[in-house]
């Protein structure tokens, strides 16, 4: 029975319907359903008592309430409606959740017109209403009253009531049997279908537990899958690491191209690999499948591992109880395939490491059997386990016959003690690695010496397991120890004590000399011309040298006194004298001794030995510093004319220490950039007019002030720090040019001096990274090189000036004439000007000679096509000779020193000349190109 075929007798909006129910939440849903889907007025009581003083107010058409409520239930308050004269013609509807007859009776026995059953349904218990409506206002004028008693669990109820009351009480019974009876049914069908996935559910899990490879979970899988009710066919994919699916397993899956095909690269693999395909669901068809079927991600806590496609039939829906179940098959399926793949990732670690313990097992047999160190290892009761072919070298004894027999048989004690046997009686519980030195007879009776390493090894429950040692035989090394021990304090060749014994010797000399107040001297002694004769005769005549002076030294290498050879080629004598004038006598005695010819192959030979004394304790404390005190004086004997030894004093130290903080403050002005450049104008003799300028460094030493580089230059070259001071200079000289240029000045040349460490090879890499980098002009730096730098190498030489030469840059040779040219090489070299040494200048006015070599100078450099600069021009004389020998330009003092950047730029400014009028030149050389790739004549 429906509502839609009941007519509205009474209209919906004057129907007022009292809701009695304890729930708020509850009775304002009642309320909006009966308001909003029938269209009643609704009012609203929170338990019986409340709800019996509303009807007695105002009577509702209709009540609807619950059961179990406080104060008063639903039973007590459809009785007393009923026993209210002025109520009892209202229906009462009750809703309860209690399913038992007891509760029908109860429901008849109080009165109650209907009862549905929670949770109800919308349209049945708006239907209801509508019927119990209905039915009233049809039979309102019926007054027939009907009993009906009812034997219940030995109890007899007898109930009064309308026929109609009762009639729709049997009916709502009734419906509610029918609707109990299908939901029962539908209960047990799934609880029939619950049971039947978890028999799946169980016997997928059963199938997959001895599955051991991705491929047997695939297989074992499926063939429990096809078991599951709709199922026609399923696939198994996984992922692999570049994100592409491999099929491991197929069965009835049909995929058009082929099952290896299936979901490649369609709509399922996309949301795989997206991450969308979290949850189980149905695909209608996709790009490869046209049949439905179901994507099943393969997931576990860490991951989606691939997809369980099912192939399912045309029309088949799935509840969420069956999306549940194949969810958990998925999970199943993946923890299958992890699980495999750590077996598999297990198994192949046991094998490597299998294989690895074995290769390592082999390893160390290999090393025991093949080290020419002894292995012996042996059990807690003192029998051999191993021997190893060393052992058997050395005792005589075949492994075969050793293993097997007491270790203290077959290592017999030639002193006859039983110390293995007795220290196997005793074997400690822990033991550290001991080394145990003796001699053990082998087999033919001979003694071996051996030093054994011992240990022993526990098993893991701390008792022993064996005892291992590792043993060399030093028997033919006894004597090589002596020979060693001599090696470390005596010299080889001479026999003599080394620098080692010597410094025990002077430290047991310097305890008699405090105790006895006298004074210890050490002579240190070199043959100056020792040297010069291995050049010039060879080693073999240096050796015979050495040789002998250590025989004539030896005489007095006796009581207070030791003789040793502390360098290659020096050789010292401590001696304890009375006063330091004993020491001097000593000295003159050994210069008298060492002065006498030597011989080498018959021919006399001299060695003019010098002498360094330094006395303790006058000159140090320790061995150091009396060696150190012995060859300052050592040094200042050899530069001394008039004597060939000499006594200590402070003031040779001197030298060595201004150097030495001369050099560290030379170190610390690069890293503080202590150096600044000077320009001295370079000025042309045809014209007056400067026409470049000259680089040159100067260090501004915080104590010293400005330093000129004659100081300094020398010792940067000697210790490297010329390449970093050459650098600096040279960026330093490129961006003063440009800065000029920026102030609007002419572009002007800049010459910068290379040294010849900065002459090699990356020279060309230098100077192409510093003119890209500061923007110059290639053809506005001229490098100047030494005469001697350039000659050292000539083919070297030529490579690189080539490769400047082809960069842009201007070259000069500098000082020349100072050194050796090779005038067939420098008529190569791409060079564009010849600097005249200020040496040859500076006496031009006076000395022949140097006006002589100033022209032919000049001559040769314009036969060359070159050009001539003069250095060191500092007075009209020389001025005026220059030009009178064509001389093309000249620096010097007299027309200005070199100045600061800012100064040079303001004569550049200024224009600032030299007068040449009146000055006679020559007539200028031939102009015309000079071609450096000229090849050179035979």
């Amino acid at each position: 029975m429906t509502s839609t075929l009941i007519p509205h007798v009474i209209a919906p909006e004057r129907v007022d319907i009292l809701v009695v129910e304890d729930s708020a939440t509850q009775a304002h849903f009642l309320a909006q359903l009966l308001l909003t889907a029938g269209g009643y007025h609704v009012r609203i009581a929170a338990n019986g008592r409340e709800a019996l003083r509303a009807a007695r107010e105002a009577a509702p058409t209709l009540i609807v309430s619950d059961i179990a409520m406080p104060e008063m239930d639903g039973f007590a308050l459809c009785q007393a409606v009923k026993q209210d004269p002025a109520l009892r013609a209202i229906p009462v509807i009750l809703l309860t959740s209690l399913t038992s007859l007891y509760d029908v009776i109860k429901g008849l026995d109080c009165g109650a017109d209907n009862f549905i059953r929670k949770p109800f349904d919308s349209t049945y218990l708006l239907g209801r209403i509508r019927l119990i409506l209905a039915n009233r206002a049809l039979r309102a004028s019926e007054r027939v009253q009907l009993g009906m008693q009812v034997n219940l669990g030995g109890q007899t109820h007898f109930i009064t009531a309308e026929r109609q009351q009762i009639f729709d009480l049997l009916i709502s019974t009734y419906e509610e049997a029918i609707q109990m009876t299908e939901q029962l049914k539908a209960q047990q069908e799934r609880i029939a279908h619950s049971y039947q996935s978890l028999e799946g559910l169980y016997k997928i899990a059963e199938a997959l537990n001895p599955a051991l490879t991705e491929q047997a979970v695939g297989e074992l899988a499926l063939e429990r899958l096809l078991d599951f009710p709709g199922v026609l066919g399923a696939c198994i994919k996984l992922c692999d690491p570049d994100g592409r699916l491999r099929l491991i397993a197929a069965r009835e899956f049909d995929a058009g191209a082929g099952a290896d095909q299936a979901c490649v690269s369609c709509h399922c693999e996309r949301q795989l690999q997206r991450g969308q395909l979290i949850l189980p669901q149905l695909v209608p068809s996709c790009e490869q499948v046209a049949l439905p079927h179901a994507c099943i991600p393969l997931a576990t806590g860490t991951g989606t591992r691939g997809v369980l496609c099912l192939m399912t039939g045309a029309g088949v829906a799935l509840n969420d109880e069956e999306w549940q179940v194949l969810e958990t098959v998925g999970n199943q399926i993946a923890v299958a395939i992890e699980r495999a793949r750590l077996y598999g990732s297990m198994e192949a670690q046991v094998k490597e490491r299998t294989e690895a313990w074995q290769s390592e097992r082999n390893l160390l047999a290999a090393v025991v059997n093949t080290s020419g160190a002894l292995v012996c290892m042996v059990d807690p009761d003192g029998v051999i386990r191993r021997f190893n072919p060393a052992c058997e070298e050395s005792m005589g004894w075949p492994a075969l016959e050793a293993i097997g027999r007491n270790c203290w048989d077959v290592f017999p004690k030639a002193s006859g003690s039983p110390g293995l046997e007795r220290f196997f009686d005793h074997a400690p519980l822990q033991s550290k690695p001991t080394q145990v030195r003796g001699q053990w007879l082998a087999r033919d009776g001979s003694a071996r010496a051996i030093i054994w390493s011992t240990t022993w090894l526990s098993r893991p429950d701390g008792t022993l397991e064996y005892f291992l040692g590792t043993g060399v035989d030093v028997t033919e090394l006894r004597g090589a120890e002596e020979k060693v021990r001599f090696l470390s304090n005596f010299d080889a060749l001479t026999g003599l004590p080394n620098r080692i014994l010597m410094r025990d010797r002077v430290h047991q000399l310097q305890e008699k000399v405090v105790a006895s107040k006298q004074v210890m001297g050490l002579l240190l002694i070199e043959p100056e011309r020792l040297r010069r004769i291995g050049e010039s005769l060879g080693n073999d005549a240096a050796q015979a040298m050495l040789v002998q002076i250590a025989e004539r030294l030896a005489q007095w290498g006796q009581e207070e006194a030791s003789v040793a050879r502390v360098g290659e080629r020096s050789f010292a004598i401590v001696a304890v004298r009375a006063s330091a004038d004993e020491l001097s006598a000593l000295a003159r005695q050994v210069l008298a001794a060492m002065s006498a010819p030597f011989s080498f192959e018959q021919e006399e030979l001299h060695l003019d030995p010098c002498i360094g004394i330094a006395v303790f304790p006058n000159d140090g404390e320790d061995y150091d510093a009396i060696v150190q005190g012995a060859e300052a004086a050592l040094r200042g004997a050899m530069l001394s004319k008039a004597q060939r030894y000499q006594f200590y004093r402070p003031e040779l130290n001197q030298d060595a220490h201004e150097r030495f903080k001369f050099e560290s403050a030379l170190r610390r002005a690069v890293e503080r950039d202590e150096f600044l450049l000077h320009y001295q104008p370079q000025v042309s003799l045809a014209s007056g007019a400067i026409i470049g300028v000259e680089a040159l460094v100067r260090w501004q030493h915080p104590e010293l002030g400005l330093v000129a580089p004659g100081s300094f230059i020398g010792l940067a070259e000697e210790t490297g720090l010329i390449l970093p001071i050459g650098e600096w200079v040279l960026r330093r000289a490129c961006e003063q040019s440009c800065a000029w240029q920026r102030e609007g000045l002419a572009p002007l040349p800049v010459s910068v001096n290379l040294s010849a460490r900065q002459f090699s090879e990356s020279i060309v890499a230098t100077v192409a990274r510093i003119l890209a980098e500061t923007g110059l002009a290639p053809h506005l730096l001229e490098l100047e090189l030494t005469e001697s730098a350039s000659m050292e190498d000539p083919q070297k030489s030529f490579e690189i000036l080539r490769q400047l030469k082809d960069m842009g840059v201007q070259l000069a040779i500098d000082d020349f004439g100072t050194g050796y040219s090779n005038l067939n090489y420098l008529k190569r070299f791409p060079v564009d000007k010849l600097k005249l040494d200020q040496s040859f200048v500076k006496d031009i006015t006076c000395d022949a000679d140097d006006l002589s070599i100033a022209r032919a100078v000049i001559a040769m450099a314009h036969g060359l096509r070159l050009t001539v600069i003069a250095e060191g021009v500092e007075t009209a004389d020389q001025l005026a000779l220059l030009a009178a020998n064509g001389c093309d330009e000249i620096q010097g003092y007299f027309f200005s020193r070199p100045v600061d950047g800012e100064a040079c730029a303001a004569m550049l400014r200024a224009h600032k000349s030299l007068a040449v009028a009146g000055q006679a030149r020559q007539p200028p050389r031939q102009a015309r190109a000079r071609s450096w790739r000229r090849t050179p004549r035979a």
